[in-house]
């Protein structure tokens, strides 16, 4: 962390901020942002960084009020808005995360986060065709991203496009195979296209990866049925 150990301005305690974020001591992190305010209550990136670590420790709400903060100081910052965005979402104020997303987008048409995070809004909605919509947008501007595939993947299988699904899937750990409930979901694709030889395939992958792993308990059980069938 060097010299921002020891800061003496704003933009020192912002650094120091953000190594302290990147370590996870989010206390130190709020800290030091909020040192940063004090010495200059007009730096539009000590805010937003203070409200990245409110949306780190789920206090969105003091993170919408930040990011606002931001953006007052710094209007059109499309990354603002699109963190603006994310809060919203994550307090269920879905036409207010439209809004700033799209405002992010507006300012800046190639923003793949703004269309990621907007693609699942829409998927954790249940808004299938939309989030496929953003998703593939997202992946026109930065193609190389997995969990872009993973989530666009799991649009096409709720809206029952099976096939699509998994060529979404297929490419998604092409990029990344190290992402274990992949192999699921693509299993799990295959069975509903009617495909049980590469559904056993990929469920075998699955059992074998993901045992030991607490969150998963639930797909392996539902796996092991499948693979008995």
């Amino acid at each position: 962390m060097g010299q921002a150990l020891n800061p003496t301005d704003a933009e020192g305690y912002i650094q120091l901020g953000i190594a302290y974020r990147e370590l996870g001591e989010y206390e130190n992190a709020m800290e030091s942002f909020q040192n940063a305010i004090a010495l200059d209550d007009r730096h539009h990136h000590a805010y937003n960084n203070l409200g990245l670590v409110y949306a780190d420790l789920g206090l969105y709400i003091l993170a919408i009020e930040t990011f606002r903060t931001a953006l007052e100081l710094s209007p059109g910052n499309p990354a603002f808005y699109n963190n603006l965005g994310y809060a919203y979402d994550m307090t269920d104020q879905f036409d207010e995360a439209l809004a700033a997303f799209q405002n992010a987008i507006e300012t800046e048409p190639t923003f793949a986060d703004a269309y990621y995070n907007m693609a699942s809004a829409y998927l954790h909605r249940e808004m299938y065709q939309d989030a496929i919509q953003n998703y593939e947008a997202a992946l026109e501007i930065e193609e190389g991203d997995a969990d872009t595939y993973f989530n666009l993947g799991l649009a096409y299988e709720e809206n029952r496009e099976f096939l699509r699904a998994i060529q979404s899937y297929e490419k998604g750990l092409s990029l990344d195979d190290s992402d274990v409930e992949a192999y699921y979901r693509l299993a799990q694709a295959y069975q509903k296209n009617d495909d049980p030889l590469m559904m056993h395939r990929y469920l075998e992958i699955f059992l074998e990866r993901a045992q030991g792993v607490p969150y998963l308990e639930e797909q392996i059980r539902t796996a092991e049925k499948m693979f008995d069938r």
